[in-house]
């Protein structure tokens, strides 16, 4: 354990000590202003303020430390359950970024689009400051609120779209939902976590009748044996990771990572005990992989089938288990999961052996991590379900030390899926066709119930790639970005910025130099984490923390929370709504409105359902001790914590099997499911019709008349099949560049995350984290760049059929390029996506944009795009 530690301290002391030696600078070409020129509201906050880290899903706790008003400082907590004292570089250095490149004036574009007189912006794509013109807070509300009321009144609510995000407060995020889906009167509303984490939301639902991870970062510490599927968790949750190879180094557990790259996990696992850590290098093989375990296990070690677990709590298991035995001999499947046949029987070895432990010892078995990446599949759904699949045949759930759990991306994706901020959701994992769920959530927004049966019954087919489509088309005429960039999104040039040209775009954005303002109609300047008055996230293990703040924004900012509340009053007034009974919220003594406030009508709302917080409240009548004070001294509450006895000792653990205790009221048993069992559904890969199909989906920003939401029978295909949106002309690899024909794209294509940077704005901000890993770069395979004749260090463009990228060629660990810590298979690139607009957010300089190179295609129930597995050419740059 000493040495998994010390590898752990070294590696984050390192991190620091590159940084400090190097400098804290802003990046290169930029004019930033220095922190000590932002005027703040107040020259006092308190010293010391308890906030979760803004940054990935972990939910690590943190001290803000503040001198003079001013954030100065990030301490890790020691007393904090997740992280335990310990945080990595992005955290520590999360205070560079507050203080820089900020906004502090509403600004309205003087060519604003029109979309009901048919008008287009000739000066979208540009941020010239002489485009803009400066206003009051009140002329741009105004402005905002006349625009919309003008366009719902003309074209109705549904085509008024947002784009949110999971870096929201979950106050924000409920309110939100409140004023798009109560007030405007539209079903088009999306989230950045319909691109990191749905594809797990829909494979919960549909096995397990709900959306959230049964099981707790506690059950690392129990488990027999551990799993990370597609999760590269030492670059993207790096507590998580560190956990993990602490226990393996303590008990010597058997590991399996599942990624085509050999990454800093894989390695990282490696050097603890060798023998037992595997690594299946895969492309787009997890389903073929969990049926051929399943198989092998059925095979060779039928005793850790749980068959009592299968009789008694699931359904489907019989179908499964027929299907299983007739399609997936590890061996028949080699194609598909590109995994040798012994490799596949000796992890199953390992699975099942690790499965008895726990089952005999009612405490462990087989934990499996899940992040982004594994859910940015075409079948990213179906790579949940086939993965619970597995766990259940196994009796790998509903038991301490085991279970299924995702990792998700942003610090409150959580939030923004328990608030229902997406098409066709309501808060508490319901669904807007629950009529009685929808009358409720009606009268406690104090909006008439037939508005919400009119948003039920809007459409907004694709989700997020849908509603960006639909602009193209003229269906959505206004979008608001709220604390989200679009070049999250797919397909930037052809899809994503022609939508956003063509809308009235209102962005809430905190920085100047960000891609949002480009296409800006109306940029309202926000506060940031750090800086708020207050506020909740939920982590990925269920965990309610809260996000206190200076209380001390930048003169001229606001809370987002503030900023939905203003604009929420003013359009519902114009649409004839009793704003006062919907936002009943007042501004304190302070200035800012109280998140407080939002969050017990949030706690009183979730009465009854299974997130149900109510005993938050219970505590607080008899102990007098506020819900955000409750949090703070329990150092968070996982949800549902339906009475004052489970609050008091920190909510609930675990789920399912009824480990959650009873309570009155509890509206399920052992599952969340209508029949109360879990539920099995036998997930396929046939790679038959790969070409075929494949080729009909290359139309995708390619073919401008070609919508994909017009052809989900294509994409229900592709999904039913396994397959990827893409397939390389393998059969030119091994050429020069040059000699590779122009249309042929021979090389697979993925982004991803690199452990310097979170997504693409506030790390490449901060001086640390900004040179640590300073510039776009792409891990290439030595012999694809020998005979391609490209040398480590050089530049290349990236090329798909969309778009593309230039990057430094990185090849092995010994690379001149930063941060050279992985390998890739033959025939395999790889580039991070953080970086995208490190060189510029100016079109005109840019060329890092990643999600210009992607494609659109996603799964066509959970929305999530793949992002994974592009075609790509590479050409040499001087």
């Amino acid at each position: 354990m000493q040495e998994a530690v010390m590898k752990r301290r070294d590696f984050v002391k390192g991190a620091a000590a590159t940084a400090a030696l190097s400098g804290l600078t802003t990046r290169e070409g930029w004019s930033v202003p220095e922190g000590g020129q932002y005027e703040l509201e107040k020259s006092d906050a308190p010293n010391n303020i308890l906030a979760a880290c803004p940054y990935c899903g972990v939910g690590c706790g943190t001290i803000i430390q503040t001198r003079n008003g001013r954030i100065t400082n990030i301490v890790p907590d020691k007393d904090h359950p997740t992280n335990k004292g310990l945080q990595c570089i992005k955290g520590l250095t999360s205070a560079e970024a507050i203080y820089v490149d900020r906004l502090t004036v509403p600004l309205i574009r003087k060519d604003m689009s029109d979309p009901l007189r048919g008008k287009v912006s000739k000066t979208k794509g540009s941020f010239d400051r002489d485009l803009f013109r400066e206003a009051s807070w009140e002329e741009a509300e105004e402005l905002v609120a006349d625009r919309i009321v003008e366009i719902v009144k003309a074209s109705g609510g549904n085509s008024v779209g947002l784009y949110g995000s999971g870096q929201l407060t979950l106050e924000g995020q409920y309110l939100e939902n409140i004023f798009m889906k109560g007030v405007i009167g539209s079903n088009t509303i999306e989230a950045n976590a319909r691109m990191c984490m749905t594809s797990a939301v829909t494979g919960y639902i549909k096995t397990l009748g709900s959306d959230t991870p049964p099981s707790a970062y506690a059950d690392i510490e129990m488990a027999d044996m551990i799993n990370f599927w597609g999760h590269n968790a030492r670059g993207s949750h790096p507590i998580v990771f560190w956990r993990v190879a602490d226990h393996k180094a303590k008990n010597d557990i058997p590991t399996l990572v599942v990624d085509p790259r050999r990454t800093g996990t894989v390695q990282g696992l490696e050097d603890i005990n060798p023998d037992k850590s595997h690594h299946f290098s895969t492309i787009n093989g997890d389903i073929s992989i969990h049926n051929a375990l399943a198989y092998a296990i059925l095979e060779k070690h039928p005793d850790a089938v749980d068959w009592d677990f299968l009789r008694d709590y699931s359904t489907g298991w019989q179908k499964y288990v027929e299907e299983v035995k007739r399609g997936y001999n590890p061996k028949q499947v080699e194609d598909r999961t590109m995994i040798p046949a012994a490799e596949i029987y000796k992890v199953a070895a390992l699975w099942a052996e690790a499965s008895l432990k726990g089952r005999r010892r009612g405490r462990g078995g087989v934990l499996s991590f899940w992040g982004i990446g594994y859910n940015q599949h075409l079948h990213g759904q179906n790579n949940t379900v086939s993965l619970i699949n597995l766990m259940a045949l196994t009796g790998n759930i509903g038991r301490m030390g085991c279970g299924p759990h995702s990792q998700t991306g942003q610090p409150n994706a959580m939030g923004e899926r328990l608030t229902g901020g997406l098409t066709g959701r309501l808060p508490f994992n319901e669904g807007i066709e629950n009529v009685a769920h929808r009358h409720k959530m009606a009268d406690f927004w104090g909006i008439p119930r037939t508005r919400l049966d009119e948003v039920a019954e809007m459409s907004n087919t694709g989700m997020a790639v849908g509603m960006m489509e639909r602009a193209l088309k003229g269906e959505v005429q206004a979008m608001f970005l709220i604390y989200a960039t679009h070049i999250d999104l797919p397909d930037s040039y052809n899809l994503v910025r022609p939508a956003l040209t063509k809308t009235f775009s209102v962005v809430q954005e905190i920085y100047t130099q960000a891609p949002n303002n480009l296409y800006a109609d109306v940029i309202l300047p926000a506060a940031t984490w750090g800086e708020w008055v207050g506020g909740t996230y939920i982590q990925s293990e269920r965990r309610i923390y809260v996000v206190d703040g200076t209380a001390n924004p930048i003169k001229g900012t606001r809370p987002d929370m503030d900023m939905v509340i203003d604009k929420g009053k003013m359009i519902a007034e114009r649409l004839g709504l009793d704003a006062d009974k919907i936002f009943p919220y007042e501004r304190k003594a302070n200035g800012y409105y109280d998140p407080e406030d939002v969050f017990r009508e949030f706690i009183r709302a979730s009465e009854g359902s299974d997130a149900d917080l109510t005993g938050i409240l219970q505590v607080e009548e008899q102990t007098g001790k506020s819900p955000y004070e409750q949090i703070r001294e329990l150092r968070g509450i996982q949800w549902p914590a339906p009475t004052a006895e489970i609050a008091k000792h920190g909510g609930t653990e675990r789920r399912y099997m009824r480990q959650e205790g009873p309570w009155p009221g509890k509206p399920y048993g052992d599952f969340r499911t209508p029949d109360g069992k879990l539920h099995i559904h036998m997930c396929h890969q046939d790679y038959s019709q790969y070409r075929e199909v494949t080729d009909e989906l290359a139309k995708a920003g390619t073919d401008p008349d070609f919508y994909i939401i017009d052809h989900y029978d294509l994409l229900v295909k592709a999904r039913d099949m396994g397959l990827t949106p893409e397939l390389p002309h393998a059969e030119f690899l091994g050429q020069k560049i040059g000699a590779c024909p122009e249309d042929k794209y021979p090389f697979w294509w993925a982004t991803g995350v690199v452990y310097e940077h979170f997504h693409t704005s506030k790390t490449i901000r901060a001086g640390t984290t900004r040179k640590l890993v300073p510039e776009m770069y792409v891990e290439m395979h030595p012999d694809d760049a020998r005979e391609l004749g490209v040398k480590d260090g050089q530049w290349v463009k990236i090329t798909t059929r969309r778009g593309s990228l230039e990057a430094r060629v990185s090849i092995g660990l010994d690379s001149v390029v930063k941060p050279a810590r992985n390998t890739v298979p033959k025939g395999f690139l790889f580039s991070p996506w953080n970086l995208s607009v490190a060189d510029s957010a100016d079109p005109e300089k840019n060329r890092w944009l990643a999600n210009g190179t992607t494609h659109r295609a996603f799964d066509p129930v959970s929305g999530q795009v793949d992002f994974k597995k592009c075609a790509a050419r590479v050409e040499l740059l001087s």
